[in-house]
């Protein structure tokens, strides 16, 4: 994904907007049970503010993925805002490289920076619905499919014998 900034960065206070599309399933190896299922839609705002260009973008794609609760495949879609700083190479100070994005030419190659905003945006653990039982400790079949029963009931061995104890009043 490129942006050429050029025009924005020579006309102080100006703006200019870009829509962009791409696949990202060359990124897949990195993510770990995860793969895209739509490729990856940005809107991005840029604004100059002199020293440095104001990026403020939203994202939008699909992933699919495996619930963590009863691990069957969903699709998990993705819709995030996000703002980030942009400075010119030769514009840079030190204590800024820490935290604004450096280019050094006014064709931008922001693939990197969308991934990591993605990434940073995703859960630990992906689960299908709020309303998601997840698997049967004990004979393993989906609980949202089929109520199988099964007695779920642990009592630490430690503790059992004050579960007698209401028995012998």
């Amino acid at each position: 994904m490129k942006v050429n900034v050029a025009q924005v960065r020579r006309n102080e206070n100006g703006t200019a907007h870009f829509d962009l599309e791409e696949d990202f399933s060359a990124f897949e190896s990195q993510l770990e049970g995860v793969s895209f299922a739509a490729p990856v839609r940005v809107h991005l705002q840029v604004s100059n503010l002199g020293k440095s260009l104001m990026v403020l973008g939203q994202i939008q794609t699909k992933f699919k993925v495996m619930c963590g609760r009863c691990l069957e495949d969903f699709i998990y879609p993705v819709n995030l805002n996000f703002e980030d700083e942009w400075v010119f190479s030769g514009q840079a100070a030190e204590e800024r490289d820490e935290i604004a994005f450096v280019f050094e030419k006014d064709e931008v190659e922001i693939s990197e920076r969308i991934f990591e905003q993605i990434v940073l945006a995703l859960p630990m653990r992906f689960i299908c619905s709020p309303e998601c039982q997840g698997l049967c400790p004990v004979c393993g079949v989906n609980r949202n499919h089929i109520a199988c029963g099964c007695n779920t009931e642990q009592i630490d061995p430690r503790l059992a014998a004050l579960a007698q104890w209401s028995k012998r009043d």
